[in-house]
């Protein structure tokens, strides 16, 4: 159920779409957007809309009400809201002008995890607000387009504004900024270690920081856990392995860094879908094949 005052000008913007077979199956795709100017009394209230809500302010301000926060959007500020969960937001001064999408499509609610990773909303500057300003509005403008090449254009344009908050986002946060050159020598200590029995303790011997706090804003800087990110290394290293040389996979397996043949078996499956003997099957020729060793050699 909602309920909406809809205090805004006459020259405000309102355009709807509805996708189509192709357009539903992109990553984002668009639901509804609109360019308003409100008065102070404007106000939207929802229990379930199935998407996630862009709102960006342009002047004023606006109060958005969402998962148990209440969020000040003033200018240059953008903000991403779960639609599907109770939300409402208002005008806070006399005048509001903002920008508004509804997008669907399953990297939408991918894209807002990873801005939001505690799933908390919180406001997000923009940068360059002029160009973000453009940006949305030529977004809208495609919107009204029926044919498949603005479909796939809007999609685009969607995951751009959405990166660029992440960005923005990343960029500005105390952690990520103040920290970033000791998550460079974490990375500097996994790419150079991933082939031995090293632990997050190992990591940490080159930098100044709490467990905590490492594991922290190293899965916000990088989108993983260090552990997770060291496997990821030895799993790449793998592959190659796996596609250029004719190294048996217990072999390789120590030579990347893993316990046991099973371990690395399991952890290969997991990341690929496949085991290390089909990947290998399927990767075509192996190139490089190490010489035959020569009797008593």
């Amino acid at each position: 159920m909602s309920k909406y005052a809809e205090k805004i000008s006459d020259n405000s913007v309102w355009v709807t779409a509805t996708p189509t077979t192709v357009t539903d199956a992109l990553p984002f795709y668009a639901i509804e957007a609109g360019h308003f100017i409100a008065q102070r009394d404007y106000s939207v209230s929802r229990e379930f809309h199935d998407s996630r809500l862009l709102l960006y302010t342009i002047s004023g301000a606006g109060v958005i009400n969402t998962q148990g926060s209440e969020i000040v959007l003033a200018a240059d500020n953008a903000v991403i809201i779960d639609c599907r969960k109770p939300h409402s937001y208002h005008s806070k001064t006399d005048e509001w002008e903002f920008m508004w999408l509804h997008t669907g499509g399953a990297a939408a609610h991918a894209m807002a995890d990873i801005l939001y990773p505690g799933g908390a909303a919180r406001a997000v500057s923009a940068d360059a607000p002029q160009r973000f300003i453009h940006d949305f509005k030529e977004l809208t403008e495609l919107i009204t387009g029926a044919d498949v090449i603005s479909g796939v254009e809007a999609s685009a344009r969607i995951h751009s504004l959405y990166n660029r908050l992440i960005r923005s986002a990343l960029e500005n946060e105390n952690a990520a900024r103040s920290r970033a050159a000791e998550i460079d020598a974490a990375l500097e200590f996994i790419h150079g270690n991933y082939s031995k029995n090293i632990t997050i303790d190992d990591m940490l011997n080159s930098i100044h920081m709490s467990k905590y706090h490492f594991i922290r804003t190293f899965r916000r800087v990088m989108g993983a856990t260090p552990y997770s990110y060291l496997t990821v290394c030895r799993i790449n290293e793998a592959k190659r392995l796996l596609r250029a040389t004719s190294k048996s996979i217990g072999d390789i397996a120590a030579e990347c860094g893993f316990t046991d043949t099973s371990n690395f078996i399991a952890h290969f499956k997991k990341r690929t879908g496949v085991n290390p003997t089909r990947y290998r099957r399927e990767s075509g020729v192996i190139l490089n094949s190490p010489a035959p060793k020569k009797d008593g050699v």
